[in-house]
């Protein structure tokens, strides 16, 4: 559900007030073009020539300097090139993946919505180019599809560069835009297609496997006619859906050092973090621009987040794992005091941490809180809200996963060092009408379900990068009013993936993660699992559970299959055998959470 309608009475009209918006699940929302105009001081044209990442002066985040050929000036001063500013990157063997931010890759061309940068970079007493920072985040950069001739963004698609997406521009500029070197994209796209007239067409016969994963060093064997020596291979884009809501292809394309062999018939290329679930398209040197589409469809299961080694001088990509970070065979979260006072949204975090700590043992623990009201490379793992306007317009939160490395020979290897996710505490401009859902009862309407966004982001944390399939946790995106808090198979089998090697293959001089004992207080809940009973199940008039250990229930719930809260049941009558009236309980599944002070379980049963 990548885009809906939203519906609302104005007053006493019989009129409706349709809002439409984006959501995605890395916890954006859509910025309107017009004000994405109008705060930006910087808008231009233009292409990523070269890379830098840097520390900040006080050390606290890496940052990515991307150096921009400027083509066109629609706003602001006529520069012949700037620095944008990105969140994360990599310095030496330290690395830093900040998830929703925008990720530049060098030759990107597209058009720039831009602020002035108030981050002060290490490098800064030697730089002498304007700086910037891409306005709302990721929906900042309006990135060209020469060939298909579209601009996108994460949540904006135009077809039509030069008859659409520069009208738009420049009708809410009020001002024609300004040529600084020379770039024609109908030009560019009419050579593309000569080329490619002239040299002959590049062919797809097939490719195989076609179920994979990202990220994780899996390859694929493409066949097919005039590929020449050299080109790219382009993915559907994961961040991006793949495609945008009239079908036009949106996709990324794999790094070189992810080629590992080209020949005018065969291509074997590793499948990369951001590739998702579609075809698959070759644009080759001897077929000009004009690329060959696949007609087979590729499925990525799950897809894995990669470190890249080093930004502008060799892209490689590498995989990450956990260690023992705390001692204790894992990595300790501490929530900030003031995220820990917000009772409703504490429980709805801690539902979603234990949804992956019990799913795929991955050693996450909730410590005590902290004053710690940054976000930092200061060895806290820390949850919690923003600060004023911390987080760029358009983005609701994020997760900062921090890597060390080190090398072994010629090999590389990276760990997470720490991880921080910060949440913003209120929805402001053009969608104040939304707001969060903290749980049990599922968010509708409005309402976006906090423990689905948390859920997603702390799978970031494991490790795992977006995917396209709707009903997974890790799928790109997420609407106002959908809930998405149990994994699937397939994110459990990503999960999975990233806690066997970090359990089992020592890197750096760490020592080994162990799995958990599935409970945020370290107790084994395996005790209350088999020795509390459900029955008759299936059921019809009456649900008996029968605890056969020397603990007290406190809590009995009781929800249906989409995590809407039912009933609560009262155990203090009898804490041995109890008997309930579920009658009126329509049929089908539903689930039994159990809780003591020290142990949860959840049990499912179904009504006849």
């Amino acid at each position: 559900m990548k885009k809906i309608t939203l519906k609302c009475l104005a007053l006493a009209f019989i009129s409706l007030l349709a809002i439409r918006t984006t959501l995605a699940q890395d916890l954006l929302f859509k910025i309107p073009l017009s004000k994405q105009v109008q705060s930006s001081t910087q808008i231009i044209e233009g292409k990523v020539i070269h890379q830098a990442s840097f520390w900040d002066v006080n050390h606290q985040n890496i940052y990515t300097s991307n150096t921009i050929e400027v083509y066109k000036v629609f706003k602001g001063q006529s520069l012949a090139t700037v620095q944008v500013i990105t969140p994360g990157g990599t310095v030496g063997l330290e690395s830093e993946v900040v998830t929703p931010s925008l990720q530049l890759s060098k030759n990107d061309v597209g058009l720039f919505m831009l602020h002035n940068s108030s981050i002060s970079l290490d490098n800064n007493r030697t730089s002498t180019q304007a700086q910037y920072l891409p306005y709302a985040s990721a929906q900042g950069f309006y990135k060209y599809n020469i060939n298909d001739d579209i601009a996108a963004n994460p949540l904006d698609i135009t077809q039509g560069i030069t008859s659409s997406l520069y009208p738009k521009i420049t009708g809410l500029t009020h001002t024609n835009y300004t040529n600084v070197k020379a770039f024609d994209v109908d030009e560019e796209n009419r050579l593309n297609h000569n080329i490619n007239t002239s040299r002959g067409s590049t062919y797809i016969s097939d490719f195989s496997p076609t179920t994979v994963t990202g990220g994780t060093k899996t390859t694929i064997t493409i066949n097919g006619a005039g590929f020449g020596t050299a080109g790219v291979v382009g993915f559907r884009d994961a961040n991006y859906g793949g495609e945008d809501d009239m079908g036009s292809p949106v996709y990324y394309n794999c790094l070189p050092t992810e080629v590992v062999s080209w020949s005018n018939t065969q291509i074997v290329v590793e499948v990369p973090s951001r590739a998702g679930t579609g075809d698959i398209k070759v644009i080759s040197s001897a077929g000009g621009g004009s690329p060959s589409i696949s007609s087979q469809t590729l499925t990525v299961d799950y897809s894995e987040i990669n470190v890249t080694y080093d930004p502008g001088t060799g892209d490689e990509m590498f995989m990450t794992q956990h260690i023992n970070k705390d001692g204790n065979g894992g990595y300790i979260w501490h929530m900030q005091t003031d995220f820990d006072a917000n009772t409703a949204a504490k429980e709805s975090f801690i539902r979603a941490f234990d949804t992956w700590v019990c799913e795929t043992g991955i050693n996450w623990e909730i410590g005590t809180t902290t004053t710690t009201d940054v976000i930092a490379d200061d060895t806290i793992n820390v949850i919690r809200f923003d600060n004023g306007t911390e987080l760029p317009d358009g983005v609701l939160g994020r997760c900062t996963s921090r890597f060390g490395g080190c090398s072994s020979g010629s090999s590389l290897h990276f760990y997470v060092k720490e991880l921080d996710i910060v949440f913003n505490d209120v929805f402001t401009g053009d969608l104040s009408v939304l707001s969060w859902e903290y749980g049990p009862d599922i968010a509708t309407g409005y309402e976006i379900d906090f423990q689905s966004v948390a859920v997603h982001e702390l799978g970031h944390g494991h490790q795992l990068a977006h995917v396209i399939n709707p009903g997974q946790i890790m799928h790109y995106s997420i609407a106002n009013g959908q809930n998405s808090r149990t994994l699937s198979a397939d994110d459990i089998a990503g999960g999975n993936d990233v806690q066997s090697r970090s359990t089992t293959a020592p890197i750096c001089n760490k020592g080994l993660m162990t799995n958990s004992t599935c409970s945020t207080l370290k107790v084994n809940d395996a005790v209350l699992a088999e020795n509390i009973l459900v029955y008759p199940n299936p059921a019809k008039n009456k649900l008996n559970i029968k605890n056969n250990t020397n603990m007290t229930l406190n809590k009995v719930i009781v929800y249906d299959v989409t995590g809407k809260l039912i009933l609560k049941l009262d155990m203090s009558q009898n804490n041995r055998l109890s008997s309930f009236d579920v009658s009126n309980l329509q049929s089908g599944m539903y689930f039994l959470n159990i809780s003591t002070d020290t142990a949860s379980v959840t049990k499912k049963f179904v009504i006849e």
